[in-house]
């Protein structure tokens, strides 16, 4: 199999393929990156449950007891914003919106970034093979200009077969940059999304608690 690669890779013009090599494994160190970080680090995968827990705990006025529920859940994004918003429980509706949206600024820049540098190595990939194909034509049809016979025909298959290697590896590589790159935007959102959605419901929720308290008071009093 190395054997085959290797053979395929001086078909194909040591030089570009060198670049498309390095542009597929560059777009795979990405990959592998953000795939770790999305599914495993960053992502709350029960979040329904979580929030329904802090919630629960929101309500009973354990403010503490959700503190400590979202710090066990970190490096996890959802938490640490969540986390914000109930250190000002007491505080005012706008401290802590302003509090929970400083904390979503902080934490949405880490999902949103790299990812869309897989949409410049997919074209940079097709770019490179394109020019492997030029490279591999204009070495053809020189070395044919001055050959005869089977020399020429063997000239211009050899330059043929340069060409199109490179072209199939630049494409390849760039479909697998613009999969992972669709996937990945996918699950992005997902995350971005989810923090938004929960974050709007806890805020909701920490008014509502006041709300129920200053109600309460007022009852007692009078």
């Amino acid at each position: 199999m190395f054997d085959i690669f290797i053979e395929k890779f001086h078909e194909g013009g040591p030089a570009v393929m060198s670049c498309i090599t390095l542009t597929l494994i560059t777009s795979l160190v990405i990959i592998v990156e953000r795939t770790y970080r999305y599914w495993l680090q960053y992502d709350l995968a029960n979040s329904s449950g979580f929030m329904a827990a802090v919630q629960k705990m929101v309500m009973n006025n354990s403010i503490e007891n959700a503190i400590r529920l979202c710090k066990k859940a970190r490096p996890k994004l959802l938490p640490f914003v969540l986390s914000e918003g109930l250190k000002r429980a007491n505080d005012s509706a706008d401290e802590i919106a302003n509090a929970m949206q400083y904390a979503a600024l902080s934490a949405i820049p880490k999902v949103t970034k790299v990812v869309p540098f897989l949409g410049t190595t997919a074209n940079v990939a097709t770019l490179l093979g394109l020019l492997g194909t030029i490279f591999g034509l204009i070495r053809s049809f020189g070395a044919a200009a001055n050959a005869t016979g089977g020399e020429k025909q063997k000239l211009l298959a050899s330059g043929i077969a340069e060409a199109l290697t490179a072209t199939s590896f630049g494409l390849s590589t760039a479909l697998l940059c613009l999969f992972a790159y669709g996937l990945l935007m996918m699950k992005q959102q997902s995350i971005v999304d989810d923090i938004n959605k929960n974050s709007a419901k806890l805020e909701d929720l920490l008014y509502t608690r006041k709300m129920k308290i200053k109600g309460h008071q007022e009852t007692t009093e009078a």
